[in-house]
């Protein structure tokens, strides 16, 4: 079997996001890059790269020192990503004519001091116009016409299935908001909706409110259940 057909049928077996997170990794490497990233387009206001990553095994602290310099402002990179759909391949060594002098001799030092001198950029489409990027970078020559075409369709099928584990991952928590989890989690570890409203700095209407939304959405009878399902479920630990 061919490692392109290997890679297809191991991208078909994925059934968790570390598992997607795994084969990306593999992915990268079997292109000789140094690791990938998946992540939403920046607007054109942000200043920050870090808040947009999905996946990523880039070296630690990578992202933070990108942001830390402010480089995505002025990123050519990120500036035709956001006009056009179609992959690129460039150095990045060289490729900061967008930048003020200073800012584009910061940028080369950055990446060469993480030893990357070539990045690809893929973007892809989930069937709810959902749209993203998947970033391979490392230190190696800029991917070939053919090389871009096998690594394009990976990225395509590799979004689709990172769809379809979000679209599972929210069926199963029922919808359930960032706030009403939090709200789960001070039950599970018994304390009451007045305690849980001092913790949270909200009032016991809110936290009640919360709660009642939440055995809702999980189809419950009581807080029990509700604890119950929740652990079940792994929402929270």
């Amino acid at each position: 079997m061919s490692d392109q057909s290997d890679l297809l049928c191991a991208l078909h077996e994925i059934r968790t996001e570390p598992e997607l997170a795994a084969f990306l990794r593999r992915l990268s490497r079997h292109f000789d890059f140094t690791g990938f990233m998946l992540f939403s387009i920046p607007r054109l206001t942000e200043d920050n790269l870090l808040p947009r990553i999905e996946l990523s095994d880039l070296p630690a602290g990578m992202v933070e020192g990108y942001d830390e310099l402010g480089l995505l402002k002025n990123s050519q990179i990120f500036r035709t990503l956001r006009r056009s759909t179609a992959p690129i391949t460039l150095d990045t060594l060289t490729v900061h004519d967008t930048r003020p002098s200073e800012e584009a001799q910061a940028a080369a030092r950055f990446f060469a001091s993480h030893n990357i001198r070539t990045a690809a950029f893929f973007p892809v489409h989930g069937s709810g116009g959902t749209r993203a990027v998947f970033g391979f970078l490392g230190d190696r020559n800029q991917l070939t016409h053919a090389e871009m075409g096998e690594l394009g369709v990976f990225t395509a099928h590799a979004f689709s299935v990172y769809s379809n584990l979000k679209n599972a991952s929210r069926e199963t928590d029922g919808g359930l908001t960032p706030r009403e989890l939090e709200a789960i989690h001070w039950v599970a570890n018994g304390k009451t909706s007045g305690e849980i409203a001092l913790i949270l700095s909200l009032s016991e209407h809110t936290i009640n409110t919360y709660v009642n939304n939440a055995i809702r959405k999980l189809d419950c009878v009581n807080r029990t259940h509700l604890v119950a399902k929740a652990l079940r479920l792994r929402l929270i630990c």
